[in-house]
């Protein structure tokens, strides 16, 4: 298996250029940053700069004013002209600029971001002249959900949120305190979540997050993929391993995320089917174990990092400086290992609920998950094909 497999999203000077010339074909991009003008000369033509001859997927940014990148209010109109100056062919795969409503907001803010999402996306389908836009599908509940699948003529490929990070705010304060910039999928959530003051034992106030309750969020998804099914759906976020395979279960086509970075910033490895393990000093995650290295030893020979001795590799991984490159790309490599499983159960939801059933038995949250979401699936599917995205920003 090839890492040049992997779509890849990512501000282009921030990446190695000889380094995405070895590992990576086919590329996703975030145009978020083309949004400020003295930036664009920089991206035109990407794909000629790049030598891409194949598809090339576009991430419009859409969720960049909620998190006070774009203080703006996004204009569709310069996201087509940015889509045009990179130099889009009709294979390119384009996501519309979307303006996803909050939870915690009123019916009537929910409603009317949805119908300005729906405006949005048909300016951009008349100036693109493109199939390949895809539209993203909007709302908390079942009534926001068809709104928002009308306003868009219910198309047969399109993308909707996952939601997950709004359940995870403890994260953006990890990253936040050392100054990283990291992308934690479609939302920065202390920007998202809402703050309410409580009262103190001294008798003060203080703002604390509000988080989107778990069971909210996969209600939610689970509505969205009941009523989307059989259609070709782009879910965004939530690319970890678990996540991955959970939202396949339930009808994704494809999925995009940058959990595999962010774990790389926690020191965190993902080791195939047995999830998340520690290398740092601190103890975020279980500490690697002789089992789960076991596991890196026989997929090892297959990974990017196959010239060097196993050994090295370990140390690398561990090391300060450095580091987190090796962990990423690592991790990376195992989200398409994790890929590679859920095409093993390709159109048999029964035996994939199965297979995740005895992956996740001796883990409490997943295993209640996974009961949760294959309860509320009206008739449950699954694709023919499954594709990860690979998200950094």
């Amino acid at each position: 298996m090839s890492l040049r497999l992997i779509f890849l999203t990512h501000q282009l000077e921030e990446i190695d250029r000889v380094q995405i010339h070895k590992l990576f074909n086919e590329m996703m991009f975030s145009v978020e940053p083309l949004y400020e003008k003295k930036r664009v000369s920089s991206f035109v033509n990407v794909r000629r700069v790049l030598g891409l001859d194949k598809r090339v997927a576009y991430d419009s940014g859409g969720f960049a004013f909620l998190i006070g990148r774009i203080k703006k209010l996004p204009d569709p109109h310069k996201t087509c002209i940015i889509y045009k100056l990179l130099g889009f062919t009709d294979n390119d795969f384009l996501i519309q600029l979307d303006l996803p409503p909050q939870y915690y907001m009123s019916k009537e803010e929910r409603i009317e971001l949805i119908k300005k999402s729906a405006e949005y996306y048909w300016i951009m389908v008349n100036e693109l002249k493109t199939d390949k836009l895809l539209g993203v599908v909007h709302g908390w509940t079942e009534d926001e959900l068809k709104l928002s699948l009308e306003l868009l003529e219910d198309p047969d490929r399109l993308a909707v949120g996952c939601n997950f990070s709004t359940m995870k705010p403890y994260v953006h304060d990890y990253i936040g305190k050392r100054r990283k910039c990291v992308a934690i999928g479609s939302y920065n959530v202390k920007t998202v979540l809402p703050e309410r003051l409580i009262a103190t034992h001294s008798g003060s106030a203080e703002k604390v997050l509000q988080r989107v309750p778990r069971d909210v969020v996969y209600e939610r998804l689970c509505t969205a993929m009941n009523m989307l099914r059989d259609r070709e759906v782009f879910i965004l976020g939530g690319s970890n391993p678990n996540t991955a395979h959970l939202l396949f279960l339930i009808g994704a086509r494809y999925i995009d995320g940058a959990s595999w970075r962010l774990a790389g910033k926690l020191w965190r490895i993902y080791v195939p089917e047995l999830g998340e393990f520690s290398v740092g000093r601190k103890r975020i995650s279980k500490r690697l174990n002789d089992e789960a290295i076991k596991v890196m030893k026989e997929y090892y020979k297959e990974s990017p990092f196959s010239d060097m001795p196993f050994e090295e590799f370990m140390k690398r991984i561990s090391a300060n400086s450095g580091g987190f490159i090796f962990r990423a790309l690592w991790n990376a490599y195992v989200l398409k290992i994790e890929e590679r499983i859920a095409n093993e159960y390709a159109n048999d939801p029964d035996r994939y609920y199965k297979y995740l059933r005895k992956r996740w038995s001796n883990n409490s949250y997943w295993k209640h998950t996974l009961d949760f979401v294959w309860k509320r699936m009206k008739k449950a599917y699954v694709q023919e094909k499954m594709d990860i995205y690979l998200k950094i920003k």
